[in-house]
C-alpha cells in the first residue's frame, strides 16, 4: 500500500517539476546583437554597420510609458537607424522575435509628400505589441521638410510632417485590420530619425489621443518641432520622449519664436560650458563616434553658431507668414527664406547644380548671408563646379543618427 502512494506521489510530482523546469528554459530571450547603420545622407552613399548588444524584454511594455527606460531608447535608436536601408531594419525586427514586416514608400515611386515606414507586430502573454520605424528624409523629402503651411496658425501642425504622419497613420490602421490584431489589446512602439522623428511625434500624439497614452511607447531622434499646440507639453503626451543634439539645428526648427514645439518630454543632451565635465563628456562622445563612423568627430564646439543662425533666420521671417512672402534680393533675383530653402533643397537632391549653386554662393554680401555660411559649414565649393557636400558640413556631424548614439551613451551612463 505504501509503494502504491509514493508511486502515486510521484507520478503527480515528476510531471509538474518537468513542466517547470520546461517553463524556466523556455524563458524569454532578452539579450539581442542587432545592428546600427551609420546615417547615410544621401540614398547611394556608403554606410557603416556596427553591431553591439541590447537588452529588450516584452516586460518592458508592461511599464507606464512615461516611465524612461534606456533598453527602449537604445533599441529605438538602433532601429531607427536601420530605417535607412529596410533590410537592416527588417532584420532586427526579425531578431527581436518581430513577424509580419511590412513597409510602406520605400520605392523608387515613393511620396515625397509621405515618409518610408516599416511595421512589424508581436504577440506577447497580454497584448499584441506593434513596431513602426519611420525612415528620416530620403531625396525629394527635403522639400516637404520645408513645407510648414501658409495655413499652419489654424492647422496647429507642420504641413509636411503632417501629411506624412497621415500617410503613417492610414498604413497602420490598414496593417491592423490586414493582420487582425486585436484593436484593445495592442501596444505601439514607434520611433524615427529626423524626419522620421517628427513624423513619428505626430503619429504618437495621434495614437495616444485614440488608443490612450498608456499603450503608447514613442522615442525619436534629432525631432525637428512639429507643432503650435498650446497643450504639446501636457502630461498625457509624456510617454513621447524627443532627444536632441544642443549643436543640432534641424532639431529646433521651424522657430521656436513661430510658437513651435514637439510633443511630449524632450531631453536635451548636454550644452557646453567649458566644464571639467563637459568636456570629459565630450571626449567619451567622441571615442563612441568614431569607434561607429570611422573618422574624427568635428562640433561647432557651442551652440553660439546655431543661435546666430536662428537669429538670423528670424530677422528675416519674423512669421510663418513672412517665412512665404517677405523677398530678398539675391543674384537679381527677389527670393524669401522659403524660396531659399527649396534652393538648398534643390542642391541637397543635386538638381541643376551650377545655376542654383551660383544662387548659393551669391549670398555673401545679401540677407541670405548668416544662412549660407552656416549650412556650408565645413562643405567645399570648388570654383563654378559647385559642390555641396553635406556629409562633410558640421550641420551633419551634429544631425546624424551615430551622433545621437555617441551622446546616448554618456547619457545613460549619467542617469
Amino acid at each position: 500500500m505504501g509503494r502504491k502512494i509514493i508511486s502515486l506521489v510521484l507520478s503527480v510530482i515528476l510531471p509538474i517539476g518537468g513542466l517547470l523546469m520546461l517553463t524556466s528554459c523556455e524563458k524569454t530571450k532578452t539579450n539581442y546583437t542587432l545592428s546600427f547603420l551609420t546615417t547615410p545622407l544621401y540614398a547611394e552613399n556608403d554606410t557603416k554597420e556596427n553591431e553591439f548588444e541590447i537588452t529588450l524584454d516584452d516586460s518592458f511594455f508592461e511599464a507606464v510609458p512615461s516611465d524612461f527606460n534606456e533598453q527602449l531608447a537604445v533599441s529605438a535608436l538602433t532601429l531607427s537607424s536601420t530605417a535607412y536601408s529596410y533590410a537592416y531594419a527588417l532584420n532586427n525586427l526579425e531578431t527581436l522575435g518581430f513577424e509580419h514586416l511590412a513597409k510602406f514608400n520605400y520605392d523608387d515611386n515613393y511620396n515625397q509628400n509621405a515618409a518610408g515606414l516599416i511595421i512589424a507586430s508581436k504577440k506577447t502573454k497580454s497584448s499584441t505589441i506593434v513596431a513602426i520605424i519611420l525612415r528620416g528624409t530620403y531625396n525629394k523629402e527635403w522639400y516637404s521638410n520645408f513645407e510648414i503651411g501658409r495655413d499652419v496658425a489654424s492647422t496647429k501642425v507642420h504641413e509636411g510632417f503632417s501629411d506624412a504622419k497621415d500617410f503613417a497613420y492610414k498604413k497602420l490602421s490598414m496593417y491592423i485590420t490586414n493582420y487582425g490584431i486585436d484593436r484593445d489589446h495592442m501596444k505601439f512602439f514607434i520611433t524615427g530619425h529626423s524626419r522620421g522623428a517628427a513624423v513619428a511625434n505626430l503619429l504618437s500624439k495621434a495614437l495616444i489621443d485614440t488608443y490612450g497614452p498608456n499603450n503608447i511607447y514613442s522615442y525619436t531622434f534629432a525631432t525637428p518641432n512639429t507643432t503650435l499646440d498650446e497643450n504639446a507639453g501636457d502630461s498625457r503626451y509624456a510617454g513621447i520622449f524627443n532627444f536632441v543634439n544642443p549643436e543640432d539645428f534641424i532639431a529646433y526648427i521651424p522657430l521656436k519664436e513661430w510658437g513651435f514645439t514637439k510633443y511630449g518630454t524632450t531631453i536635451v543632451f548636454p550644452q557646453n560650458n567649458n566644464s571639467e565635465d563637459y568636456n570629459r563628456k565630450i571626449e567619451k562622445v567622441a571615442e563612441h563616434y568614431e569607434k561607429l563612423k570611422g573618422r574624427e568627430l568635428k562640433t561647432y564646439g557651442g551652440t553660439e553658431a546655431k543661435e546666430q543662425f536662428l537669429s538670423a533666420a528670424f530677422k528675416l521671417a519674423p512669421t510663418v507668414k513672412d517665412y512665404y512672402d517677405t523677398k530678398y534680393e539675391i543674384a537679381g533675383l527677389e527670393l524669401s527664406v522659403y524660396e531659399y530653402m527649396t534652393i538648398v533643397a534643390h542642391l541637397l537632391n543635386e538638381e541643376n547644380m551650377i545655376s542654383n549653386g551660383l544662387i548659393m554662393l551669391s549670398s555673401d554680401g545679401t540677407a541670405f548671408e548668416p544662412l549660407k555660411n552656416y549650412i556650408m559649414s565645413g562643405m567645399i565649393s570648388d570654383g563654378s563646379d559647385f559642390s555641396l557636400d553635406y556629409e562633410n558640413s558640421l550641420i551633419s556631424y551634429a544631425h546624424t543618427a551615430e551622433t545621437y548614439l555617441s551622446w546616448m551613451k554618456v547619457y545613460l551612463e549619467d542617469i
